[in-house]
């Protein structure tokens, strides 16, 4: 039986976070991967809002080998929670933080010889060797190595470099979740085609990575050594992305909830919210709520977006304020008042309406839910 969230666990907003949904989606995921790759759960950002060190644990409970995150604090947050399991930073990291990628054994993505020897003279001083994981540009154009064959000798340099592990080496793919497969298949071919001729070296790698979620779903012959599974752990799918290769059935991880705060009926003529950009044509039942921009409730959603109460829709009307907005319940029926619960999103209205409305993409409106805004962490049994 799935827990029903209710006004009385939470002060203004929260974010409930079902563990039983994340753990239904990474056996979704094993599922459709390759036997012979393992699965490197992706929690950067603190897990797409779903929070890094909960979802971190749970993940590897199921089985996930690795994790991999954006920064370096990142990292330490993790492993300051008791985390062991092996961590990749997938980007930049100013060189001054080597000493803590070091000493908290974190594993680094490497594309520049300068900075892989401050890494490796760090690794020396500290008398640790670090595992690193060289980078390779297939075709994003952002970070790594061409891969060409035009930077073979200098990648030859850096798994020379004493207190380094060249452990693994990966790359990213631009479009595997649109239908340009071509573009995927070239970016998949330059990848290989630079792991041989490093291996002509006597260079080899223990983990080669390219999947992302979209890959992993669509292109099971791309699986190599390990997947970096990201938002499709979270229960989405990347937005327009083609049918995968093979049934997976994801369930979203994520709901977002706040409460009416205040209740009133105006007049005819009355302005709501900064700028008056609503006037009021019908005595109108104003409810205000508790939840605004600061928390991650765009100020785009302005007079217009609606949320869900008591499974019903009711729209927003003037500005979304830093701390609140307004909804207009005037047609609903049913009754609503002070601590009556209200769904931005979640198991009866997907966070794809939200991203719609604002032409962007659903794990965007995810990360940006802030940090005041708590999660709730439930476990129910999946039906």
């Amino acid at each position: 039986m799935r827990t029903e969230i209710t006004s009385d666990r939470f002060d203004r907003s929260c974010v409930e976070i079902d563990l039983a949904a994340l753990r239904h989606n990474y056996s979704e995921i094993r599922k459709v991967t390759s036997p012979e790759a393992e699965i490197m759960a992706v929690v950067k950002a603190d897990a797409y809002g779903h929070g890094s060190v909960q979802c971190a644990r749970t993940l590897i409970e199921c089985g996930a080998s690795y994790l991999c995150v954006a920064t370096i604090g990142e990292a330490i947050e993790l492993r300051q929670a008791d985390i062991t399991a092996p961590i990749l930073i997938l980007g930049y990291t100013d060189p001054l933080s080597f000493g803590d990628v070091v000493r908290y054994d974190i594993d680094q993505a490497v594309y520049d010889f300068e900075a892989a020897k401050v890494l490796s003279d760090e690794a020396v001083k500290q008398n640790k060797t670090c595992r690193i994981h060289i980078k390779l540009d297939t075709g994003m154009g952002r970070l790594g190595f061409i891969a060409d064959g035009s930077s073979t000798e200098e990648i030859k340099k850096i798994c020379a470099l004493p207190g380094l592990d060249h452990f693994g080496v990966f790359s990213h793919f631009a479009v595997a979740d649109t239908d340009d497969d071509s573009y995927t298949m070239k970016q998949f071919v330059s990848f290989m085609s630079e792991l041989d001729e490093l291996a002509k070296c006597g260079i080899t790698f223990k983990k080669r990575h390219i999947c992302n979620s979209a890959g992993i779903m669509r292109f099971p012959g791309m699986h190599l050594d390990m997947v970096r599974a990201g938002i499709i752990l979270y229960g989405l799918i990347p937005p327009g992305c083609p049918a995968p290769r093979h049934e997976i059935n994801l369930i979203p991880v994520m709901s977002w909830y706040a409460k009416v705060i205040h209740m009133k009926t105006v007049p005819v003529g009355t302005s709501v919210s900064y700028g008056r950009h609503f006037i009021a044509e019908r005595p109108t039942k104003v409810l205000t709520v508790s939840i605004g921009y600061a928390d991650g409730l765009s100020r785009r959603f302005s007079n217009g977006f609606e949320l869900m109460i008591a499974g019903r829709r009711a729209p927003i009307i003037g500005n979304v304020c830093m701390d609140m907005c307004m909804i207009d319940a005037t047609d609903i029926d049913e009754y609503v008042g002070v601590r009556s619960l209200i769904t931005v999103f979640g198991r009866h209205r997907s966070v794809d309406d939200l991203a719609d409305y604002l032409g962007t993409i659903n794990y965007e409106i995810t990360c940006i839910i802030g940090k005041r805004v708590p999660r709730i962490y439930t476990d129910d049994v999946i039906e």
